[in-house]
């Protein structure tokens, strides 16, 4: 009876399986002091925004690149990178920098109003950039090439990265999404449309929904010479 009784306790005291547990570092890859996310509300696809709470300083969130997120398929975390405005420490974290960068090489803001959002002058987050292609970690080289137009390198990186996150024993839907995007990107940029069609149908396995995915795959499938496919 007492060992059932330790199992029950120890079940109430575990967070349930739709409570999602965050893992957030901050410019030094270090768990921030003062800073914890709120989820919101899930949509049809069991997507939901992140919000800062209970924060310390001023920090942002640059990672999800879209502050949005989806439970894991296991029991890990959901990796968020928060960063305080203005700290000079991201400019020398090459994952950092490129989780600021995934929106502007996405086409999806300038690189003055990413630097505005994280308190950066255009220029200073603009030189880090143009280090990222000799960065060791995938997923920042292939941001920086994909910066730098050279979409051919920046697409062999970021699938690299994408494979990573998808051979993870708990995959992380915000991951795998935001890196077929970048992979997407990229193969359309080096004119294999083909390859980036299957890129962003990867993303939108991930959050059927959403439309930045539809539209990039269309728009490939277009450019591949298949119209057709593109209004499936």
């Amino acid at each position: 009876m007492r060992l059932a009784g330790l199992f029950l306790l120890a079940a109430l005291l575990l967070p349930g399986r739709d409570d999602p547990r965050f893992e957030i570092t901050d410019a030094r890859g270090r768990k921030p002091n003062g800073v914890s996310i709120e989820p919101g509300v899930a949509d049809a696809d069991g997507w939901f925004s992140l919000t800062l709470l209970k924060t310390k300083g001023e920090p942002v969130i640059v990672w999800p690149f879209d502050s949005a997120a989806k439970l894991p398929d296991g029991p890990g975390p959901i990796p968020v990178i928060a960063i305080q405005r203005g700290d000079e420490k991201v400019l020398s974290n090459p994952r950092v920098v490129a989780a600021i960068a995934t929106p502007v090489v996405l086409g999806l803001i300038t690189m003055e109003e990413a630097a505005r959002r994280t308190g950066f002058e255009a220029a200073s987050l603009s030189k880090a950039l143009s280090g990222l292609p000799a960065a060791a970690d995938s997923f920042a080289k292939g941001v920086g090439l994909l910066a730098s137009n050279q979409p051919a390198d920046a697409a062999e990186a970021l699938a690299l990265a994408l494979k990573e996150r998808q051979r993870q024993l708990t995959r992380v839907p915000s991951e795998i999404y935001s890196l077929a995007l970048l992979d997407g990107e990229a193969l359309g940029r080096a004119n294999k449309f083909d390859a980036a069609a299957v890129a962003f149908l990867t993303a939108l396995n991930q959050r059927p929904s959403d439309e930045l995915a539809h539209k990039r795959r269309a728009s490939a499938l277009i450019h591949a010479g298949k119209p057709d496919a593109a209004t499936r």
